[in-house]
């Protein structure tokens, strides 16, 4: 069997091993233990107190922390999607429910199923040797809650000009609802009656062609179950993206939402605890068999075609976002050692209150780090299992 990956985008060997930094860079501070810091478990830092440390040192070990924290919990919540999407395929193609059961663990859950449903794939390759997959990933659409970071910003005494929201989304564009206008193009998610361009499965005409629920990446007349596009549209009852003759409501950056007037701290703080209102949509996953055909095949694109999306999402969308956040925290925690020096008097409560909550920070961040690695791997293996080999999924652009 043969694997063609005719566009898969920010392949996941390139994620691999990007966490490394923050780890290294947090461990300059030692081997501090002690005490639990008990607001990196609750995430409520609404009364974080260091007594007698300077305010604006308080306010940046405070900002680190509750980076640590929200960059820890997507982390978690990434494994958690991983575990249900990989279970959810396995379920279908008759596992074992024990097969396909684990919790969240520094992404060994997610690495005991995901590579198990592999596995089962990979079996179901073998047998069917003379058939001839063919599969195409396209780039999952993720967008930054401009309003989020905003609301953080305020925090930092920053205040941004409504005006100027698209020139500070650096490279990307601003998407959301228009109640006017749309002057681009209007996306509607999941299941919709579409007359345009449709990215997923169409139930009716594919350019003209029954579909029944088969991949279309042209236009639909029917049912989309996927992202329908409707160009020059003046009343867009999904995504307005570039340009609304209105104020855009809840609007999303593609990229990095990040306005000059901004200090390095505050962004990487707000990016950091904004992470999880980062929504990515599934990407257009098209899966094709030009050889043999066989009803193990059949049931088993079937089934890739509904669950591939999910964990392409994870995996090439939130974990891309997710380094991101983790870079940024590599270099805040770079900067520690230089902030605990301001740590003073040396004996007072607020220094070995410090002392406990950089301790926890070190445990967290080597867990995020790993997590991070086995997530995008156990995810990756899934593309793997198709072409027999895991690396050949991980390259991007395999044959």
């Amino acid at each position: 069997m043969s694997l063609k990956i005719s566009k898969i985008v920010a392949g996941p060997a390139l994620l691999l091993g990007l966490a490394s930094p923050f780890l290294l860079n947090c461990g300059a501070l030692g081997n501090l233990t002690g005490a639990s810091c008990d607001e990196l478990k609750t995430g409520d830092f609404a009364n974080f107190k260091l007594e007698g440390v300077a305010p604006d040192v308080e306010a940046k070990f405070k900002g680190l922390l509750d980076a640590v924290y929200s960059v820890n919990k997507l982390t978690i919540d990434m494994e958690t999607g991983l575990i249900e999407s990989c279970g959810e395929l396995g379920k279908a193609l008759g596992m074992p429910e024990a097969d396909l059961k684990a919790e969240p663990s520094k992404g060994e859950g997610a690495k005991k199923v995901c590579e198990a449903v592999a596995a089962k794939i990979g079996g179901i390759v073998k047998a069917n040797a003379e058939a001839k997959l063919s599969i195409e990933i396209g780039e999952p659409k993720c967008g930054a809650d401009v309003d989020a970071l905003i609301d953080c910003f305020k925090g930092c005494g920053v205040t941004i000009d409504p005006g100027k929201i698209a020139a500070n989304c650096e490279g990307g564009e601003i998407s959301g609802k228009c109640d006017a206008e749309c002057k681009g193009s209007c996306s509607v998610e999941g299941g919709v009656a579409c007359k345009g361009k449709c990215d997923g499965t169409c139930e009716g005409k594919c350019d003209g062609k029954d579909a029944k629920g088969a991949a279309c990446s042209g236009k639909c007349d029917g049912k989309c179950g996927g992202s329908c596009k409707i160009e020059g549209s003046a009343k867009c009852e999904g995504t307005c993206s570039g340009g609304c003759t209105a104020e855009i409501k809840a609007p999303k950056c593609s990229t990095e939402f990040k306005p000059p007037s901004v200090s390095a701290d505050c962004q990487m703080n707000c990016a950091a605890k904004t992470a999880a209102s980062v929504t990515c949509s599934p990407p257009t996953v098209k899966i094709t068999n030009s050889g043999k055909a066989s009803a193990d095949i059949d049931s088993l694109i079937k089934n890739l075609q509904v669950s591939v999306p999910k964990i392409a999402k994870i995996q090439l969308g939130l974990a891309k976002r997710l380094v991101g956040q983790v870079k940024g925290l590599a270099t805040a925690c770079a900067a520690l050692p230089d902030i605990a020096k301001g740590l003073v008097p040396p004996t007072g409560k607020g220094v070995i209150k410090a002392g406990f909550c950089a301790a926890q920070v070190i445990e967290i961040s080597t867990g995020i780090g790993a997590s991070l690695d086995l997530n995008v791997s156990a995810s990756a293996s899934i593309g793997g299992s198709i072409s027999g080999s895991a690396s050949a999924s991980a390259s991007g652009g395999t044959k």
